[in-house]
């Protein structure tokens, strides 16, 4: 008998998502974007923008009919003396009104005059420029322009400064608007997921964990979106000595680990979750996997409980670390912001493969009106295995009217295949 497909959320039609995106970037371009500057006494915003090499902020920056710099296009932010930001756009498209105001006349002058200009008019405290050490979304000013913008503003260089601080809080702060609508995004990737732990893909003995991959390739291109990284899915196996099969058949007994997120609307999601392959006769888990799954909830209520705004990553991290030793939980905790990268700027909770002080991102507070993938594992001894085997889970939470609420519908049980 063939299986239906599971009935996902509707997906709008794109001139519905492109007017949909651009309400969000005019109302965050309005409410957000002064207020961060201000936050960060920053005077002016510089970010430039050139075709084939772009930098990664514009495209959230961009309204949706804007798909490249083409050759070149500059964005001015000048925050006044009122704190009233203008916002000018050096570029002869008229696309980019009325979200941008269009200040350049080719026939008077090049772009780089214009912008010269404008400096020169507006003589602002500061000029912040996208380069950063620390953070990749905030260093995508190219070496030439940098070196151009020197020689072109040589006397007010001195001024500038990294728009870092900005960019981060831009991209990982979500307004009212999409804090509404994110929900429905998570909800929608985690149908998807559910769908792909389930008999309408898995036929044990025959399905590899590689045609799941495909199959949801397959199935998030055909509603018209994309992931938002290339999935996972792996396995865990009674007497295996590894943890994460890869390439392999599913068989009864196996535990399918799933890592996968879709990019919809602007916004990313990631989540893992995870099925069991009931043996023939089986109508639940193993009791051992099912108390292994318990204690993975368990310790998901500390993260949730440690999650305060205003805390830095670091803090939540030993914070939770702390908890779980002490109630004997073996855990491993490397969550990260998400927004219009799966791996968004923001404060991070540890990393998997530093599971301790993080540098710098770490030390970053977690913010009002963000989003996390709560993601981490627990390792626990299964009886009926006779060995340790690790839960994977992974969530996507924000911050909403400074609570942490789950986005979509949390698991709290293996599905069973």
């Amino acid at each position: 008998m063939k299986s239906e497909k599971n009935i996902i959320p509707a997906v709008l039609p794109l001139k519905k998502r492109e007017e949909t995106q651009n309400r969000w970037l005019f109302h965050r371009l309005n409410t957000l974007l002064p207020t961060l500057m201000e936050k960060h006494d920053v005077n002016m915003w510089i970010v430039v923008g050139r075709e084939y090499n772009e930098d990664p902020v514009l495209k959230s920056l961009y309204p949706a009919s804007i798909d490249s710099s083409r050759r070149l296009t500059i964005l001015v932010f000048y925050l006044d003396s009122g704190k009233h930001l203008r916002r000018w756009v050096l570029h002869p498209n008229p696309n980019f009104e009325p979200f941008y105001e269009r200040v350049w006349n080719p026939e008077e002058c090049d772009q780089w005059e214009c912008l010269r200009r404008l400096v020169d008019e507006h003589n602002p405290d500061n000029i912040a420029l996208n380069y950063s050490s620390t953070f990749a979304v905030a260093d995508g000013l190219s070496h030439s322009h940098f070196q151009h913008l020197s020689m072109l503003l040589d006397d007010h260089s001195h001024k500038f400064t990294s728009a870092q601080h900005v960019i981060v809080d831009w991209l990982s702060i979500r307004t009212s608007k999409e804090l509404v609508a994110y929900p429905s995004i998570a909800e929608l990737g985690r149908t998807i997921a559910e769908e792909a732990l389930s008999r309408a893909v898995i036929h044990p003995g025959i399905t590899t964990t590689e045609d799941v991959v495909d199959w949801i390739r397959q199935r998030v291109l055909d509603e018209g979106m994309e992931t938002s990284f290339y999935p996972t899915v792996d396995l865990q196996r009674k007497g295996s000595d590894m943890d994460r099969l890869e390439g392999e058949i599913i068989r009864f007994g196996d535990i399918v680990h799933l890592d996968f997120g879709i990019r919809y609307l602007g916004l990313t999601t990631d989540t893992q979750q995870l099925a069991y392959v009931l043996y023939p006769g089986e109508v639940e888990a193993p009791e051992g996997l099912q108390s292994a799954f318990e204690t993975a909830l368990r310790f998901e209520d500390i993260i949730t409980e440690e999650m305060k705004i205003g805390r830095t990553g670091n803090e939540v991290f030993y914070r939770a670390m702390k908890k779980a030793r002490e109630e004997e939980i073996e855990a491993m905790l490397y969550s990260h912001p998400i927004g219009n990268h799966c791996h968004e700027a923001g404060a991070l909770i540890g990393l998997y493969d530093v599971q301790g002080d993080i540098p710098i991102r770490g030390d970053l507070p977690l913010t009002a009106n963000s989003c996390y993938a709560m993601e981490f594992n627990i390792k626990q001894y299964i009886p009926e295995w006779n060995q340790i085997i690790p839960i994977y889970l992974e969530e996507p939470v924000a911050f909403m009217q400074n609570r942490l609420e789950y986005m979509s519908k949390r698991q709290t049980s293996f599905y069973l295949i």
